[in-house]
């Protein structure tokens, strides 16, 4: 599996799909809840790397997001909310937008397949998403009912990987999911304005995510 992937959460979508503005999930039943998206601002703190998403263009098309990767103030533009990467590889959500809006709401066995394309190598793999069914993962002393998603990577040299993701309807976010050497990243902080903490700096040391102007430990 190539480094240039990092991953690190988050699966979620929207109700209405002509309306630039997406609430957040429409139900707490994880059988009910459609597509959703955390609200712009939104700060999302893992174990190993923080996100802020971004407000959408007025003239976004179809399950467009983007974010900011904490620390780094790279920006990254994506379709179809399947995943926070580092913007490296390149994704073919155009030819699949059909069966990702039948995604929704999930259930088990439920599956999405899509074209990936590493751009540092130009190896190319077919990604499918695999509901698997429902675990409950803990964010911020909370229990969520999450949606355990096996990620499937088959690449072009026949070689596969396997990922996991736990999508949370409530939080319209990935509660936690596992990275590309198998390590469990989970979902400790959602911040948003005015939130103690919001405006705090965030640094990532020896694979941990910490508040830079203390060196506090996120937690």
């Amino acid at each position: 599996m190539r480094a240039t992937l990092i991953w690190g959460a988050l699966l979620a979508a929207a109700a209405v799909l002509a309306s630039p503005l997406v609430a957040r999930a429409q139900s707490s039943d994880p059988y009910a809840a459609g597509y959703c998206e955390p609200l712009a601002d939104t700060k999302l703190l893992y174990t190993n790397r923080g996100y802020l998403i971004l407000p959408k263009p007025k003239d976004a098309p179809s399950f467009y997001y983007s974010y900011l990767i904490l620390g780094t103030g790279k920006k990254v533009e994506r379709r179809g909310q399947l995943m926070f990467d580092d913007g490296d590889d390149r994704w073919d959500f155009d030819s699949h937008l059909s069966t990702l809006e039948q995604l929704w709401p999930l259930r088990p066995d439920k599956r999405f397949e899509l074209d990936r394309t590493e751009r540092t190598t130009g190896m190319k793999a077919r990604v499918t998403f695999t509901v698997l069914g429902l675990e409950p993962i803990k964010v911020e002393h909370t229990e969520y009912k999450s949606w355990k998603i096996r990620r499937l990577d088959r690449y072009e040299d026949g070689h596969t990987f396997v990922q996991f993701l736990w999508y949370s309807p409530e939080l319209c976010t990935l509660a936690a999911f596992t990275d590309w050497k198998n390590r469990n990243i989970k979902l400790l902080r959602v911040l948003k304005p005015g939130d103690k903490d919001y405006a705090r700096p965030i640094v990532v040391k020896n694979r941990k995510l910490y508040f830079a102007d203390t060196n506090e430990l996120v937690k």
